[in-house]
């Protein structure tokens, strides 16, 4: 295992998850209320399809109408589309038709850092320790590791920066889009929240949503 030299303050490793509210931008012309059905591409960048899963958890969970994961691969397959592909109004009409949606979230995951466990030695010295990085889960203790005098176990959180954006069938114009950065315990709670965010940014302007 690979040890490295930090200097660091043992009661600061036990923070939580930081987060900050999305910055969103709405499209003034949009006629959310038409929006009945939607669809969310999976995300481009690493972790992209979990991403896509937990936006349409959220949006699920809201109220909104989704359609099944298995169907639009099938779509995407077929037509040899995939989520990098450059939507617009002509593929978005043709998507739309073949889901029977009204709307498509496509997405990028801009980071997924996943979070670290390490095994802290040398905890006679409060402020020079090794570190040793092991494999693990979100593990975030200030005792001591059973069995190992001056030792402790701790686990640096993930960082996420999603990006999202809906985008109407119909004219291929996108409706709402949003960014937003989150620091979890791990990747998927990192995405749960930021997910969670996006669609309660929606819930005012969107009746499909409660």
């Amino acid at each position: 295992m690979k040890t490295i030299r930090l200097f660091l303050s043992l009661p600061a490793l036990g923070f939580l998850a930081a987060c900050a509210a999305p910055q969103v931008a709405v499209n003034p012309r949009a006629d959310f209320s038409a929006i009945k059905r939607v669809a969310v591409l999976p995300f481009n960048g690493p972790r992209g399809d979990l991403a896509a899963d937990m936006l349409t958890q959220s949006l699920l969970a809201h109220g909104a109408e989704v359609i099944e994961r298995q169907r639009l691969d099938a779509v995407l397959k077929e037509q040899s589309l995939s989520a990098s592909t450059s939507f617009d109004s002509v593929t978005a009409k043709q998507l739309g038709k073949l889901l029977g949606v009204d709307a498509i979230f496509v997405g990028t995951v801009a980071e997924s850092t996943p979070q670290t466990s390490y095994l802290v030695s040398g905890a006679d010295n409060p402020i020079v320790t090794n570190v040793t990085q092991v494999s693990g889960g979100s593990v975030y203790s200030e005792g001591s590791v059973p069995g190992m005098p001056n030792s402790q176990l701790f686990s640096t959180t993930a960082n996420v920066s999603l990006i999202s954006r809906m985008i109407e069938i119909q004219t291929g114009s996108i409706m709402w889009s949003a960014s937003m950065s989150y620091e979890g315990f791990d990747v998927t709670s990192a995405m749960r929240g930021i997910s969670e965010s996006f669609t309660r940014s929606l819930a005012p302007i969107w009746p499909g949503l409660y």
